[in-house]
């Protein structure tokens, strides 16, 4: 991880999800399964994750996962102290709505070295709604406020590699996520903090225009620390997942 990634560390993110249950031997029955080792694995694996994402719209209880879309998110800081954009944004209450429109466009998967690679197209638009607080500097201006954010990204794609290994629990072999590596490109970043400077309308508007006039120099800055919290957040998502189903589950024998 880079020096400016490691700036960029979200301190704290916590998913507000269901308290997990007793433990749990198989998946849900409306989860597609695949043969470990089939030559069209991927294929098989790429229509199971789409169809998935339907149930995790709206929430699997029995694997203490509540629903993706909208992503409730606890806690996001980004704490940037050096570089054109040297801001300390914290969002609490943070709703990611869009995800659930997600198109999996290709999957690359070997269970063996427990790796996953995923590309997706989310058809809606990605959009952040909760409470900011912000201080710092925007490129050449100082920047200050709480209140109401909203972050809307338009036509997203994004590559997603996972990373995991085995994990031995109650005598049955699980997978352990251990990194969730997330890229994404939008075509567009819309911005809108309510309450800029105390609540001066002038200069709030103002610092809004010159937000959006710049996203594509600031998401620059800031993608890195998104990126990371994003990983973050499904990670914890899926080990919730693979540490209650043992991979005899997940996938069907040869």
């Amino acid at each position: 991880m880079s020096l400016l990634q490691q700036a960029l560390v979200v301190a704290s993110v916590a998913l507000v999800v269901a308290a997990a249950p007793a433990a749990v031997s198989k998946l849900p029955k409306d989860f597609k399964r695949c043969k470990k080792h089939d030559p069209k694995m991927n294929e098989c694996l790429k229509e199971a994750i789409q169809n998935a994402l339907v149930s995790l719209t709206k929430g699997v209880p029995a694997l203490g996962v509540l629903t993706i879309d909208p992503l409730r998110v606890t806690h996001l800081l980004i704490d940037q102290g050096t570089g054109p954009v040297s801001i300390k944004l914290d969002f609490n209450e943070l709703d990611i709505h869009g995800l659930g429109s997600a198109r999996i466009d290709r999957v690359k998967v070997d269970w063996d070295k427990y790796t996953i690679e995923v590309d997706a197209t989310v058809l809606e638009p990605v959009i952040l709604d909760g409470q900011y607080k912000i201080n710092g500097k925007v490129l050449i201006l100082p920047i200050q406020g709480n209140g109401h954010s909203n972050l809307t990204l338009e036509n997203v794609k994004a590559k997603i590699l996972i990373l995991g290994k085995s994990m031995k629990k109650n005598g049955q072999e699980h997978m352990d996520v251990d990194k969730f590596n997330l890229h994404f490109t939008t075509k567009k970043l819309h911005m809108n903090l309510e309450n800029l400077f105390n609540g001066d309308k002038a200069l709030g508007d103002n610092m809004n225009i010159f937000l959006n006039e710049n996203w594509q120099d600031i998401l620059k800055e800031l993608q890195p620390s998104i990126e990371e919290a994003l990983g973050q957040t499904f990670k914890a998502i899926a080990n919730r997942i693979f540490h209650k189903v043992p991979m005899n589950q997940i996938t069907l024998p040869d």
